[in-house]
């Protein structure tokens, strides 16, 4: 159903949201939020780095999962700027997914609103590429948004 639509103008719509989940532009910004935490001497500057979990979680999840990808054929992603591919046999679950529901989740003074349609955005483009299947995308959500509330549990802890 993601795919009956089908655009030129939507396949590069899309590919340009999916950068914003990209693993180099995520842990881009999940550095620079540390460090704009650390500035402000902000005891919760080491939430974004646990990103590095969520990364290596969908890394082993993608290894012994084995759930297929959809079909070559379907994917719609234009290439626009060259990254890294981590070649997996497996599609579970949606790194993109993930990395962006993680990142929306720990982001202080974002709207739920805007949280939430950032995340639908994302798992929206990952099905119309053709990149994954749904059960990929709610399972790279369910990570984001697990990893992101056991590091601001971390976070929140009193030292001792």
């Amino acid at each position: 159903m993601a795919q009956s639509l089908r655009a030129p103008w939507l396949d590069v719509l899309s590919s340009v949201v999916g950068l914003f989940g990209q693993a180099e532009v995520t842990g881009g910004i999940a550095l620079g939020i540390a460090v704009a935490r650390l500035r402000a001497h902000r005891r919760d500057a080491i939430v974004p780095l646990f990103i590095a979990a969520v990364v290596l979680t969908e890394a082993l999840l993608k290894l012994v999962v084995p759930q297929l990808p959809p079909p070559h054929e379907r994917a719609r992603t234009v290439e626009l700027l060259p990254f890294l591919h981590a070649p997996f046999a497996y599609s579970f679950p949606s790194g993109h997914v993930a990395r962006t529901a993680f990142l929306l989740r720990i982001s202080h003074g974002v709207p739920s609103w805007v949280a939430v349609a950032g995340m639908a955005l994302m798992i929206a483009t990952r099905l119309y590429l053709g990149e994954h299947w749904l059960s990929d995308t709610l399972g790279g959500l369910l990570l984001g948004i697990g990893v992101a509330s056991v590091a601001r549990r971390i976070a929140a802890r009193p030292w001792r």
